[in-house]
Parts: structure tokens; C-alpha cells; sequence
């Protein structure tokens, strides 16, 4: 149904990436793909750049640029942003980043200045642009 209207449905799951590949063949359409999430393969103790690699470009609709909440992603010791992007230019992947939590564990509840700060970093990194 998704292909005959056009649009992709991104699926998250807590499945590997080795398994979201064979889920994907499963399924058989290309307009199913993974919405990643960077806290899945993380609280698994995975390796969040072999996931995104496993999975490849095309297999990815969006990313959820998010961990376990307690520090933003810039200060975030399990995420290394660098390396994430370089491993996504190298897969040539481009595609839209959700930001979601990752808030402060000092300051929950100010949600303007996690979302800002969590979105002035990713545009560091992903758009080259000062904080």
C-alpha cells in the first residue's frame, strides 16, 4: 500500500541491525525502511557505527539522534557525533534527524535549552555551523 501511494513508512524495532535486514527482505518493499534510533544499539551494548553500516543507506528513512536521558548529545560519553557522520558520509546516506531527549538530568525540564543545545550541536556537526 505504501508503494502505490507513494510514500515511505519508517519502522523502528529493537531488533539488530543483522535482523532489521532480514526483516526488510522479509517485508520486500522499498517503501518500508528503518527509522533508526541511536539509544537502541547503545543500551544493547552494540556498536552504533556497525549498525548504521550493516544497515547501509538505503535501507535507513530517518535517525533518531537520541540517547538515555542525563546529558545532551555533545556531552553524551557513548556517542561519538564525529564518527557518526563521518560513517554516514562515507555510506552517502542524507536524510532527516529527529531530536528527542537527551535532556540535562540537571535541567529536565527546560525544554528550550535541551532542544536548543542538542540542535545547535547537531547542526555543528551535520551542517557545519557554529553553536
Amino acid at each position: 500500500m505504501a508503494e502505490k501511494a507513494g510514500v515511505v513508512i519508517a519502522i523502528e524495532t529493537a531488533l539488530t541491525a543483522k535482523e532489521e535486514v532480514e526483516l526488510l527482505k522479509e517485508i520486500g518493499s522499498p517503501a518500508i525502511k528503518i527509522y533508526f534510533n541511536f539509544s537502541s544499539p547503545l543500551k544493547e551494548g552494540r556498536d552504533l557505527i556497525s549498525e548504521l553500516k550493516t544497515l547501509g543507506k538505503d535501507r535507513i528513512a530517518m535517525i533518531h539522534a537520541t540517547n538515555k536521558d542525563s546529558v545532551w548529545l555533545q556531552n553524551d560519553s557513548q556517542i561519538d557525533m564525529v564518527k557518526v557522520k563521518k560513517a554516514l558520509d562515507e555510506m552517502n546516506w542524507s536524510g532527516w534527524l529527529v531530536i528527542e531527549r537527551s535532556r540535562d538530568a540537571k535541567k529536565p525540564r527546560d525544554v528550550e535549552g535541551n532542544y536548543g543545545a542538542n540542535t545547535a550541536y547537531l547542526k555543528k556537526i551535520f551542517q557545519d555551523q557554529e553553536e
